[in-house]
């Protein structure tokens, strides 16, 4: 028990509600678990919702002070998926991962997952169920995901997904994008937003555009992100197609320019921040940041990436470190590369060749409920 400088106990009871967040909203979420037994006091405001959006917002808004952690499912030959969880750390500006428990049994073997949120990361499985699961906590919840209800022509369909939250109305939000192939290269895409509030589907006016590349929209500044490829036009071209949730509207976002060669894009978030990488032909990537949400012209090339000779697999961005260190994934590996050598670091422990495919998401900690 601490003293004052009068020698008397000072007891958590005895702070003001106020100073008692100001100090929990900085602790990890292993050290909130435990701290709901200090008190009556303590175990209400760590339960509170409105508490868990505060922590949130503080984690955006203090990157340094946050965990984040990589969620990883891989799909082994012969044995269905296995799912690992990395817990990532930036100390001194240098990026490191270590390997922690698995999420609870819950978590369906077949999960593929489709992004992460306020510390919610969002699955669906091969039994027609979507999955929003806390890590963390532990605390999940399982909802049907939807169908095609429409007629499959000639060039059949492709279904893409993303997960984000509305602030507008404090809702999460599932979408599934139903991509039919026209003529030259062109998609039409039916859309359906599942509302966590509503706890139901609805379908919401589509759109056209090239090919939809990836199965999984990126969630930034309140908005999806899908990277679209337009192979009909005589230069084949790419762009970000965004849906903002709280304005119902789509829109466009150019990429950087690139060189001749540029012929994949990946997308993905580094401490709120929209990150694109340009995978070439020749062995090496170049990875960007938008340093100001929506202006094009603050495109920012973080590093170029060549890769070894005998590697022939698209990076997709996952985490920057202040320094410029960069966590990807590289084919199925997640890998730490340093800019300032050249130099690739494989996370040990993470997979090995018998792994068939890998996906990955980073997500803050939190105590975020995926109930609403």
């Amino acid at each position: 028990m601490e003293k004052t400088s009068e020698g008397t106990n000072l007891l958590p009871q005895e702070l003001s509600q106020e100073l008692i967040i100001e100090i929990l909203v900085r602790l990890p979420v292993k050290c909130l678990l435990k701290f709901r037994c200090v008190s009556k006091l303590w175990l209400s405001l760590i339960s509170n919702t409105e508490f868990h959006k505060t922590r949130v917002n503080f984690s955006i808004k203090n990157p340094k002070m946050t965990d984040y952690t990589i969620a990883g499912v891989a799909s082994v030959s012969g044995l269905g998926k296995i799912c690992h969880v990395y817990t990532i750390k930036c100390e001194n500006s240098f990026i490191t991962a270590a390997k922690h428990g698995c999420p609870p049994k819950s978590l369906p073997l077949s999960a593929w997952l489709l992004g992460s949120c306020n510390g919610l990361v969002c699955l669906t499985s091969d039994s027609y169920t979507l999955m929003l699961l806390n890590p963390c906590t532990g605390n999940f919840n399982v909802f049907p995901d939807t169908m095609s209800q429409y007629k499959v022509g000639a060039g059949g369909c492709y279904v893409r997904y993303g997960f984000g939250y509305d602030a507008s109305i404090e809702d999460y939000k599932v979408v599934k994008i139903f991509s039919f192939p026209q003529n030259e290269g062109r998609h039409e895409n039916i859309v359906k937003v599942y509302s966590l509030k509503a706890n139901s589907w609805s379908t919401i006016q589509g759109f056209n555009s090239g090919c939809i590349n990836g199965m999984v929209g990126v969630f930034a500044n309140g908005a999806l992100h899908w990277d679209v490829c337009h192979p009909h036009i005589s230069r084949a071209s790419s762009e970000i197609v965004t849906l903002d949730f709280a304005a119902q509207r789509y829109g466009q976002i150019a990429l950087p320019s690139y060189e001749d060669g540029g012929v994949y894009w990946t997308l993905g978030v580094s401490r709120g921040r929209l990150v694109a990488c340009c995978n070439y032909e020749t062995n090496k990537a170049d990875m960007w940041v938008m340093k100001e949400y929506g202006v094009e012209k603050s495109w920012t090339k973080l590093v170029a990436i060549s890769l070894p000779v005998d590697r022939r697999v698209d990076i997709t961005p996952l985490y920057v470190a202040e320094n410029g260190d960069v966590l990807l994934k590289l084919g199925t590996e997640l890998i730490l590369y340093n800019p300032r050598n050249a130099s690739f670091k494989r996370l040990a422990d993470y997979v090995s060749g018998d792994f068939l495919q890998v996906q990955v998401a980073t997500y803050l900690e939190s105590l975020t409920s995926p109930h609403i």
